[in-house]
């Protein structure tokens, strides 16, 4: 019996720089969830949502408050999961070899900046389904579905030789993981960066204004 050497020259090579921005995406949106809930559901479920409301202050003023601190907690955990793995990838030596841009202090700023892009639209999001829960049992329940809706584009982007095209550019998390694994490998296009950041930007404000038409309707 004769044995062949099986090639795989043609086969599409899987980059760990794309597996590492969803891993910060996932950690950013679990560090925004319970923040989100009990500031909004949770005062609701506790009766204390009417005592503020009903203290001399502008609605959009308590919500505005409320979406500042979810997007610091979850740019807290965004920083130490980024940092944590930054210091890995460098005492380790693996970061030459997994990341064709390598990972230098500008590239770790630019990926920070995307994931605070992230961050501030996730919490706006965050912030409208929970302002319409009524309780902390019913915000988790609107919660896990969405969970779920934003780690289908995100596992669809670690397909070996998928490319940064239009249509992901305009994608609410699909362009923010795309966009940085190519920073993570050195090869942006710039034309389709500006489209995902603009995108980004416009589902933010998109994700605050519904949040502010929800907050404090109750009768």
């Amino acid at each position: 019996m004769e044995r062949e050497a099986v090639s795989f020259a043609g086969a599409p090579v899987f980059s760990l720089a794309v597996l590492i921005p969803l891993i910060l995406v996932l950690m950013t949106v679990t560090g925004a969830v319970y923040p989100a809930i009990d500031l909004t559901a949770g005062e609701r479920e506790r009766g204390t949502l009417e005592t503020l409301i009903a203290a001399p202050v502008p609605r959009l003023g308590l919500l505005l408050a409320k979406y500042v601190a979810v997007l610091t907690v979850a740019l807290l955990t965004a920083l130490v999961n980024l940092a944590g793995m930054t210091i890995t990838a460098h005492t380790s030596g693996l970061a030459a070899s997994l990341f064709g841009g390598g990972m230098s202090f500008d590239v770790i700023v630019k990926v920070l900046l995307l994931l605070a892009l992230f961050a501030a639209f996730f919490s706006a999001i965050l912030l409208a389904l929970t302002s319409y829960a009524r309780s902390f049992k019913e915000a988790q329940a609107y919660i896990i579905p969405l969970m779920l809706l934003c780690l289908v584009p995100g596992v669809l982007c670690l397909m070996p030789g998928l490319e940064f095209t239009g249509w992901m550019a305009v994608t609410p998390l699909v362009n923010i993981v795309m966009l940085a694994r190519d920073l993570l490998e050195g090869d942006v296009d710039t034309t389709l960066a500006v489209a995902a950041v603009c995108s980004t930007v416009f589902y933010v404000a998109a994700a605050i204004a519904l949040a502010a038409r929800i907050f404090g309707t109750d009768a």
